[in-house]
């Protein structure tokens, strides 16, 4: 059965992203099931499997999880040697809404899913960086990756609802 990117990219991120879900709804703040957050990988790989039966051709979704995964990754390079400012970190999520507003919605079970897929990527690139010292010693920069990824997240869904308005907009006819 030969792989679709489109279908792999959607449910890996649905899948990271219900993960996510499951690993918050289990952590504890003693500490106990620190290994649930495991679960955002269990969550990707059950999205890969799935995308093997149940095809999904979402492009702004599909887009969305490696655009996640690529804007906190490239932030959380970027604190590791410098200190980013607020409008660094605004800037991040201006060009993540540029790019989804150029790619568009293929529908609106694409409009809706792609915020997960978004989200899904963020998470899978936190767990990357999970634990490492020079990251979380720094003032703010967790912070800022949680802004990257869950103000991200909701801007995707109105980056993509401004496209498909205005896509509809001009469709109306002139009088």
């Amino acid at each position: 059965m030969k792989p679709n990117w489109k279908s792999l990219l959607t449910w890996a991120g649905v899948g990271s992203f219900i993960g996510f879900t499951i690993a918050v709804s289990l952590y504890s703040l003693n500490g106990e099931n620190e290994r649930a957050v495991y679960l955002i990988y269990a969550g990707l790989v059950a999205g890969i499997l799935l995308s093997l039966k149940y095809r999904l051709e979402l492009k702004a979704s599909a887009s969305a999880f490696p655009l996640g995964f690529l804007a906190t990754s490239l932030l959380a390079a970027l604190w590791m040697v410098t200190d980013v400012s607020s409008t660094g970190i605004y800037a991040f999520i201006a060009v993540v809404m540029a790019a989804v507003i150029i790619i568009g919605p293929e529908n609106y079970m694409d409009m809706f899913i792609a915020p997960l897929s978004y989200f899904g990527g963020f998470a899978v690139a936190m767990l990357t960086f999970r634990g490492y010292e020079p990251l979380q010693g720094e003032a703010g920069a967790v912070m800022s990756l949680f802004m990257v990824g869950v103000m991200g997240a909701i801007l995707v869904f109105f980056a993509l609802f401004a496209r498909w308005a205005f896509e509809m907009a001009k469709s109306i006819p002139r009088r």
